[in-house]
């Protein structure tokens, strides 16, 4: 009955948020303001964000303290939301995950890049004493083996111990993030199966499979497209999860010479051409995006629930974040919607 009950009010909540979210008219409006002010001055007159920007100066406000604040915000909707449910909280630690990793990446490019301090600025510090280990000794950390050495207790320095080298410069970041997502999903998936049973663990198990998914076309776009890899060497990097995707598809989108190939290896029949211009990345994220949103509106199960919550409030975050770019670079209006995944 508890479990029930905690269900019910979960559910509830979730959609009450959403039920405020940005529209494509918001968005609009959004697009035709004349900076960073301007923007946060629309955004304060949401409900969904008015508390989260209610002590903003919109004269004096930046992209990325807004952006933090955002960010921040979606956390603590999280937290609020998680105490509602008693269930799956091994699998509810997925959000500090995914920050962990995030950041354990974020401070590989930074090294290798010499910015000392972006890494610091920009770090959420809302997270600070809630991940496995001390995001500030990262911030600290200068090289592969201090950054190891932060991590004690940890599985990260198992997963990345065979990648280290003496000169930052030298080290394979894509490999690192390879190995720290493997582990991610990996975790992920058998938490899941331990925790939940049912249509719970099935639709779980299909959003992610198709997130997966996404991002393993995305992986072969990329690699093949922008460095030239070929099929063998692509294939390691690639995460063993499958949703839609048949095999034989997979192979023709591997063994594919050009973009347009690429494309008509996994696109329906039915859908429309996409340009090299426009990207395969926008399709990929416009699929999962309208998966989850049905998913979430069909649900009746908490842990799908918040699943695809957090997924799609990360979304709108990233728009508005889009947004104000295209805002503070003065882009037109019509070129910044379509960068928006709607």
């Amino acid at each position: 009955m508890l479990s029930s009950c905690s269900s019910n009010a979960i559910l509830t909540k979730i959609r009450a948020i959403l039920g405020k979210r940005l529209t494509e008219a918001d968005y609009a409006q959004m697009a035709r303001k004349n900076d960073v002010g301007e923007v946060a001055a629309l955004l304060k007159e949401n409900p969904s964000y008015a508390a989260a920007l209610r002590h903003v100066e919109e004269s004096q406000v930046h992209r990325g303290q807004l952006e933090a604040l955002l960010k921040k915000d979606l956390f603590y909707k999280y937290s609020a939301l998680r105490r509602y449910d008693f269930s799956g909280q091994d699998f509810y630690d997925f959000i500090f995950k995914q920050v962990e990793i995030d950041e354990i990446i974020r401070r590989l490019l930074l090294l290798q890049s010499g910015e000392q301090v972006d890494f610091v600025v920009d770090l959420p510090s809302y997270m600070l004493g809630r991940t496995s280990f001390p995001l500030m000794d990262l911030a600290r950390a200068k090289n592969f083996s201090e950054i190891l050495a932060c991590m004690p207790h940890t599985p990260y320095p198992a997963l990345l111990k065979r990648f280290e080298q003496e000169d930052i410069q030298q080290v394979r970041v894509l490999d690192c993030e390879h190995a720290l997502y493997s582990y991610y999903y990996q975790y992920l998936g058998q938490t899941i199966r331990k925790q939940f049973r049912g249509e719970t663990r099935k639709q779980l198990l299909d959003i992610i499979h198709a997130e997966i998914e996404a991002q393993n076309i995305q992986a072969i776009f990329r690699l093949k497209l922008y460095s030239n890899y070929s099929a063998d060497r692509i294939r390691p990097y690639l995460y063993p999860y499958t949703y839609k995707l048949k095999k034989q598809q997979l192979d023709a989108l591997l063994e594919a010479t050009d973009f347009d190939s690429m494309c008509k290896a996994f696109l329906p029949h039915e859908h429309p051409p996409v340009t090299q211009e426009d990207g395969i990345e926008s399709y990929l994220h416009q699929f999962c995006y309208h998966l989850e949103r049905r998913l979430l509106r069909f649900t009746t199960q908490a842990p799908v629930a918040m699943y695809t919550f957090i997924t799609l409030r990360r979304i709108e975050v990233e728009n508005i974040i889009t947004v104000i770019e295209g805002v503070r670079y003065h882009m037109p209006q019509e070129e910044i919607l379509k960068l928006l995944i709607l």
